[in-house]
C-alpha cells in the first residue's frame, strides 16, 4: 500500500528502537479494522503507533472504511455540560466537557462543530474540533443592547426562568474553494432600541486574533427563530413570515463573497400557498447530503414534501420525495441525511430519538434511542463529517 510504505519506519520502529514484531504493512492493516475511539487509546503504546494514528494518510484511509454516520449531541452529566460524538449503531465515541452553562449546536455538516451558550449567546460562542476537543472562542458582543436580559417568573409549581435574551443568529459553514471556515452573526437589536439588524462575518483561522468584520444589513427583518442554514458555503434564510418577499423566497449570503445573494425563489407550486401553525401547513430548511432541501410540512393531509435545489442560477427545485407518515407529524421533522441505501435519517427532538424512513416501504423505525443512552439533554444536533483521528 502506497500511503503505509511512507509510514514504514515509523511502524516498525518502537520507542525503544526495538524493531516492531509485525512488518509495517500488516500493523498499517491491523490498527485500520479498529475504530477511533479504541485507536486514540492505543496512542499511549509507543511512539510509533502514536505517529502511525496521527499521519493524515492513515487517517484519510480509517474514515474510507468506517464510513458509518456520526452524530454531535449535548449532553448533561450533573452539573456539566459538554458534547458527545455518538455513531448511529449507538457508540459514544468521544465526551468533551464545557462546563455548568447550558449549551447548544449548531445543525450543520462538517468537520467542525458550533457551540454555543443557551443563555445570553452573545457572550459565548465556540467553534469546536472533535478530535483535538479544543474549542475555538468567538470574540463576543459586550454592547448592553445586545447582551439581553433573563427574566425569572414564579408560578405555583416552582420557578421557572424564561430567557428573553437570544439577540443573535450565528450561522457556520465551509468556503467550497478555499476551505476556509466562517460564521455569519445577525446581530437583534433590543425591541425597543429603532437600530437596524447587524451583520458581521468572521474567518477562523486556528488563532485568537481573528475579528468580526461588518458586512451589509440583511435585506430585510429577521426573525430571531427564522429557519435557515448553510449548504456548500452558501447561508440560506427562510423568514416566510416577516421578509417583504414571496412565501417560500430565501435570502442566501455568500460566505466567499461575503456579500447577499438576489433573492431566491421557492419551488413554483408553493408561492402562493399560506403556510403557518394556523393554516396547517409549514416550511423548513434541510441539508440532505450537500442539497439544499425545502420541506413542506402539511399536517392536515398527512404529507412531507422533499423539494431539492438542483440549481441555485436557474431556481430550479424538485420534488424528489413524498413521505406519508403520520409520525412524523407530531414534531418538527429535522432530516439529516440519506444513507446509502436510500433510507433518510430523521431527528425526533422531543423523544430525542435517531429514526430511518424507509421510502421504498413506508415504514419508519427507531434506530438509536440517544436519551437511553445516558446522554440527558440532548436537544440539539449535528451531522459531524470528520475523522476523530486527525
Amino acid at each position: 500500500m502506497a500511503s503505509s510504505s511512507k509510514l514504514s519506519h515509523a511502524a516498525s520502529v518502537s520507542n525503544t528502537g526495538v524493531p516492531a514484531a509485525l512488518p509495517a504493512d500488516a500493523l498499517f492493516e491491523v490498527l485500520l479494522r479498529l475504530p477511533a475511539k479504541d485507536l486514540c487509546r492505543l496512542r499511549a503504546v509507543c511512539r510509533s503507533w502514536r505517529a502511525l494514528t496521527y499521519d493524515l494518510h492513515f487517517a484519510a484511509e480509517h474514515k474510507s472504511r468506517h464510513a458509518e454516520p456520526l452524530f454531535a449531541v449535548t449532553f448533561r452529566d450533573g452539573d456539566v455540560r459538554g458534547v458527545a460524538i455518538v455513531s448511529l449503531s449507538g457508540q459514544i465515541l468521544r465526551r468533551i466537557r464545557f462546563g455548568s452553562d447550558r449549551i447548544e449546536l449548531l445543525l450543520t455538516h462538517l468537520d467542525r462543530l458550533f457551540v454555543f451558550r443557551w443563555c445570553k449567546p452573545s457572550l459565548s460562542a465556540w467553534v469546536l474540533n472533535p478530535a483535538t476537543a479544543a474549542p475555538l472562542t468567538l470574540p463576543g458582543l459586550h454592547s448592553d443592547e445586545f447582551v439581553g436580559t433573563c427574566i425569572e417568573q414564579r408560578f405555583d409549581f416552582g420557578p421557572y426562568v424564561m430567557h428573553n435574551c437570544k439577540t443573535v443568529t450565528y450561522a457556520f459553514g465551509q468556503v467550497v474553494s478555499t476551505g476556509d471556515y466562517k460564521v455569519l452573526r445577525i446581530s437583534h437589536p433590543h425591541p425597543d432600541n429603532l437600530q437596524p439588524q447587524l451583520c458581521d462575518v468572521i474567518t477562523l483561522d486556528g488563532s485568537s486574533q481573528a475579528r468580526w468584520r461588518r458586512k451589509q444589513n440583511p435585506p430585510g427583518p429577521m426573525s430571531e427563530i427564522m429557519e435557515y442554514l448553510a449548504v456548500n458555503g452558501v447561508v440560506y434564510f427562510l423568514d416566510y413570515g416577516l421578509m417583504e418577499m414571496e412565501p417560500t423566497s430565501i435570502a442566501p449570503f455568500d460566505l466567499d463573497t461575503e456579500k447577499w445573494m438576489p433573492t431566491l425563489r421557492g419551488p413554483e407550486p408553493l408561492r402562493s400557498v399560506e403556510f403557518g401553525a394556523i393554516f396547517g401547513r409549514e416550511l423548513s430548511l434541510a441539508n440532505l447530503n450537500a442539497s439544499l432541501v425545502i420541506i413542506d410540512n402539511d399536517f392536515f393531509a398527512f404529507n412531507l414534501d422533499l423539494w431539492f435545489l438542483v440549481d441555485h442560477r436557474r431556481g430550479l427545485w424538485v420534488k424528489m420525495y413524498r413521505l406519508s407518515v403520520e409520525q412524523l407529524f407530531c414534531h418538527h421533522p429535522c432530516p439529516l441525511l440519506i444513507l446509502d441505501d436510500g433510507r433518510i435519517v430523521f431527528f425526533y427532538m422531543g423523544k430525542r430519538l435517531l429514526q430511518c424512513y424507509d421510502p421504498s416501504t413506508g415504514n419508519l423505525a427507531d434506530v438509536l434511542d440517544i436519551g437511553a443512552m445516558g446522554l440527558a439533554e440532548s436537544q440539539s444536533i449535528g451531522v459531524y463529517t470528520g475523522s476523530l483521528l486527525m
